[in-house]
């Protein structure tokens, strides 16, 4: 199963940064960050490519969907 909140995690701190320095940086909000991290919702695909272009990855990487075959 893919869980797509420690994905997003794991790129943020790969980063070296906080929620708090993420949003600070993306324009996204820290409260948003923290549920997609927890897996208590989903980004939508805007904020998805954001993030991707922020951290310099594709979606697949971003989303740990990278070698699931899909």
């Amino acid at each position: 199963m893919i869980d797509i909140g420690h994905a997003l995690r794991e790129q943020r701190e790969k980063m070296g940064l906080s929620q708090s320095e993420l949003a600070r940086q993306t324009g996204l909000r820290q409260q948003s960050i923290s549920r997609w991290e927890s897996n208590t919702h989903v980004p939508n695909v805007l904020d998805c490519i954001v993030l991707a272009e922020f951290y310099g990855v594709s979606l697949d990487v971003l989303l740990g969907l990278e070698g699931e075959g899909v």
